[in-house]
């Protein structure tokens, strides 16, 4: 595993990931791999998740469907879609979300790669009674593309973070099949597996990355205010995904999608 020593004005050391070859030999047909997420507080990035609002699962959930077959042939399909939140609402069941089925907006098939990522996160956040992101920036968005690009954690500059007013960050990244597919290894396969993590920071029980990407969506940013965020795709679309949710009190600059136009194209909308 490697290491990126004295990241920039932070620092910090960073804990890498192993290379996708490496990590395509741990189980067939599985996303190649997850990244150590990273942490940002009070001008200090470590690695690990946020202080988590919600208690983790006990142990990783086996996708129920198992969606990976038919979404590594074509995470684009309605079936990988239908399979994929199928899994997702059987996990959310099992962990007493109350109301366990993912609603989508109905225009969710011709957002971009980076807002289908952002309206999950925080369909995954509001699910569990936990504040939204209010929406994507464009300087977020450009700091995860170059990241997804790279196929490494965003790690936005100090001076863009200031400009924000941000005081807290969690950024995570995941070569995986689609949003749909990443949110459910993010959020529901993160721990240790004796067979093979899927996190790859999570190599023992006590790995300082075990659900960390889960503790990075559903983190509390220290209860800021502010809370925005940024994602982005390599290429080919959605094989490669970062994303990177902040908390500060600064003000909200100019969105290039939000979570109001989420609900107003009926996310997380039920029927009575």
């Amino acid at each position: 595993m490697a290491q990126l020593l004295g990241v920039a004005l932070l620092s910090a050391t960073v804990l890498g990931s192993l290379e996708p070859a490496a990590a395509a030999r741990l189980a067939p047909n599985r996303p190649l791999e997850l990244g150590a997420p990273l942490h940002f507080r009070d001008g200090v990035l470590s690695v690990g998740g946020a202080l988590p609002a919600v208690t983790n699962p006990r142990h990783n959930v086996a996708p129920s469907p198992d969606f990976v077959t038919v979404c590594a042939q074509d995470w684009h399909s309605s079936e990988c879609r239908r399979e994929a939140l199928a899994a997702i609402k059987h996990a959310r069941a099992l962990e007493g979300v109350t109301h366990p089925a993912m609603i989508l907006p109905r225009n969710y098939s011709k957002l971009t790669v980076a807002e289908q990522t952002f309206v999950i996160t925080d369909l995954e956040r509001v699910g569990r009674g936990l504040k939204p992101f209010a929406g994507l920036t464009r300087s977020l968005n450009t700091a995860s593309h170059t990241a997804a690009v790279a196929r490494v954690d965003p790690m936005p500059v100090l001076s863009l973070l200031q400009a924000l007013g941000v005081h807290e960050y969690g950024s995570i990244w995941a070569g995986d099949f689609g949003p749909l597919g990443s949110d459910y290894d993010w959020m529901y396969n993160d721990g240790y597996s004796p067979d093979g993590s899927i996190n790859l920071d999570c190599a023992t029980p006590q790995g300082s990355g075990c659900w960390g990407h889960r503790e990075n969506i559903l983190g509390k940013y220290g209860g800021l205010p502010t809370l925005l965020a940024g994602a982005g795709t390599g290429t080919p679309a959605g094989e490669s995904i970062a994303e990177v949710m902040t908390g500060g009190h600064g003000s909200a600059p100019a969105f290039t999608y939000s979570w109001r136009e989420a609900k107003r194209h009926g996310a997380n909308r039920r029927r009575r």
